[in-house]
């Protein structure tokens, strides 16, 4: 492996790429050419430092762009030649050409959008800011801060009542219900601890140090869907965008008559336990933002149902950097919550601790043999009973790799992911939409048909690659990024995808299907149509042969317009549902108890146990459903 990540012919070619896609001209510097922002050098160090997966991935993708302009090479292209290319390449009717084109303007956009000339030329500054004397609700008390030295993993074995392999929503809300029960809990985590503190300001540097995967993590198929997760101390709630709903009734009701989950019904209590715990509050529609009046204004003028999100950083009038971490830490991911609190009751948080088995003794699972990536060596906990809280794609990926609680077949089947389209408008009017709350409005008109809309402005970096085009088009449309507003619009699905090994590696497919493509393309146009009420001059609705819409257009051209699945742009955030409870052991992994039904001793309490889409953002559900697994476990223990 290269020292910086890409070899000279890779080089050329992000190079030349970067350059047609951000020429010189306009108000915006180029890239790379001329002394423009640098893309091939942040790039390399990226992958210099992510895993070699990720890594062939994309020396795989600049090969075959290089190629893909037979009998010549891409990089020896006159600079109009390759504008005109990568053009084709985004309208092509071949999923495969999107998606490679995509891939490469995501990691040629997070390095543009993270140069302060551009930054400073569009005007967006992303930051965190309190609102003066809000008031606050009835909170939990806060603990104190993790202590990074108590966070090393020491070189010999520990021992304790219960180990959770996982600090993210499920293994911090476990954690904290069992040490305040007064067992002994280690959890352990792969990556590592970072805070206000130590959050670093540089997009690549942040996806590098908070994510899985250097942040590329991805779906195989057609189309390839981005599944960013986070891999951190506090996992994905430390980058996610605070979102806390409850999950929807007949979701839960669905869970115990089909799967024979009794208790799905009755988490009143542990719902508003974690409300309390992450100091959720309704999002204050004064301080919101422009992007929120805007998708308010757009369904009210449509009389559509709509309202403030609500969130785990009620206080905040102004957050631009969620996916980089919160700078102010008001957001109450569960390293600046959870996990603190289980500490203050006794618990112990190990990081860089990865978890390569789960030891068993006579069939029933005592502990978990790990790695310290930090200084090397080996590292082992024994226990009474184990928690996977690794999150949909860690579990299946520890579970698989060791071929335990398979019985059924069903580890790594049923992943669902939320398939999400970002879908932005164009304004007359300053929008400046990271001065406001990142995600802030929903739109449930059409939750019937399993579609949420939720207004969420994604910091530059994070979103430039949406916008269509290269060449002066493209510039001119991220010229245009104050005047942008955005909405999300969000699927719970029933297509459903898999987690694999394959050599060692994970590989993660997924399958869309006709119809929830076919409801995807309804809410696009749902999600126009609350932008052109609320004045909009265009939007850009992420289909394939279409760039954008003007007024009317969008039920013609985007319902009706007979797209195939696969000319979809999408990604996801809400992997789910790949170590399935129920009750029935021959359809499931996990036992409505949270312990596997083949290995006792071995709990999951993540959203891998989830046996359908949950509708909504599932970290309110997550916590909720591992605290009362572990006040299950707790008992059995006490």
């Amino acid at each position: 492996m290269a020292a910086t990540g890409l070899d000279a012919p890779g080089r050329a070619t992000l190079r030349a790429f970067a350059e047609a896609l951000l020429p010189a001209g306009g108000a915006l510097p180029a890239a790379e050419a001329d002394g423009g922002a640098p893309v091939v050098e942040p790039v390399s160090r990226l992958l210099a430092a992510v895993p070699p997966q990720t890594q062939r991935l994309v020396r795989a993708a600049l090969r075959v762009f290089e190629r893909s302009t037979f009998p010549r090479r891409f990089s020896r292209l006159p600079l109009d030649e390759r504008i005109a290319h990568i053009e084709r390449m985004e309208q092509s009717s071949v999923s495969l050409r999107r998606d490679l084109l995509l891939l490469l303007k995501t990691v040629t956009c997070f390095a543009y959008g993270r140069d302060p000339r551009v930054q400073s030329a569009v005007g967006t500054e992303p930051r965190c800011v309190l609102a003066p004397g809000a008031e606050e609700p009835a909170w939990d008390a806060p603990a104190p801060a993790l202590d990074r030295d108590s966070l090393v993993p020491p070189d010999a074995v520990e021992r304790c009542d219960v180990v959770i392999v996982g600090s993210g929503a499920g293994g911090a809300a476990a954690a904290r219900v069992l040490a305040e029960r007064g067992l002994d809990v280690i959890v352990l985590e792969q990556g590592g601890y970072h805070d206000a503190g130590s959050y670093s300001s540089d997009p690549l540097e942040a996806v590098r140090t908070l994510y899985r995967d250097g942040g590329l993590t991805f779906c195989e198929g057609r189309p390839a869907i981005p599944l960013p997760v986070g891999r951190c101390v506090g996992g994905t709630t430390v980058v996610n965008s605070g979102t806390c709903m409850r999950p929807p009734t007949d979701v839960l009701a669905r869970w115990s008559e089909d799967y024979g989950i009794a208790w799905s019904t009755s988490l009143d209590e542990e719902l508003e336990a974690v409300e309390r715990a992450l100091h959720v509050a309704p999002v204050d529609p004064a301080t919101a933002g422009r992007n929120a009046a805007l998708c308010r204004a757009g369904s009210e003028a449509l009389g559509v149902s709509n309202g403030p999100i609500a969130r785990n950083a009620g206080r905040v009038r102004c957050c631009g950097a969620c996916p980089m971490g919160c700078r102010i830490d008001a957001k109450q991911a569960t390293h600046v919550s959870e996990l603190p609190r289980a500490v203050a009751a006794g618990a112990r948080v190990r990081a860089h601790a990865r978890v390569e088995r789960v030891i068993l003794q006579n069939g029933r699972a005592v502990g978990v043999a790990a790695a310290r990536e930090a200084g090397g060596g080996r590292y082992e906990v024994r226990a009474r009973a184990v928690v996977l809280a690794c999150g949909s794609l860690g579990t299946p990926e520890l579970l698989l790799g060791q071929g335990l609680a398979n019985g059924s077949g069903m580890v790594g089947r049923h992943l669902r992911v939320h398939p999400a389209c970002w879908v932005g408008a164009l304004f007359d009017e300053e929008v400046r939409g990271w001065d406001g709350v990142m995600q802030s409005w929903y739109v449930d008109q059409w939750s019937d048909r399993g579609l949420f809309l939720e207004a969420t402005f994604t910091p530059l970096p994070f979103g430039a690659h949406w916008l269509r085009g290269a060449g002066p088009p493209f510039k001119r449309r991220l010229e245009g990024f104050d005047r942008l507003a955005v909405i999300g619009v969000h699927l719970s699905e029933r297509s459903e995808g898999r987690v694999r090994l394959r050599g060692g590696r994970l590989r993660l497919s997924y399958r869309l299907r006709g119809d929830d493509a076919e409801a995807i393309r309804y809410g696009i146009a749902r999600a126009a149509d609350v932008h052109f009420a609320a004045g909009a001059r265009e939007v850009y609705p992420q289909l394939g042969r279409i760039a954008s819409l003007a007024p009317g257009e969008q039920s013609a051209l985007v319902e009706n317009g007979g797209f195939r699945p696969s000319e979809l742009r999408l990604e996801a955030f809400h992997p789910m549902g790949t170590a399935r409870m129920a009750a029935d052991p021959r359809r499931s992994v996990v036992a409505p108890s949270g312990e596997t039904h083949d290995v006792p001793g071995l709990y999951v309490a993540d959203a891998s146990i989830f046996p359908t889409a949950v509708k909504v953002n599932p970290m309110v559900t997550i916590m909720a459903c591992a605290r009362h697994i572990a006040a299950g476990l707790a008992g059995r223990l006490s």
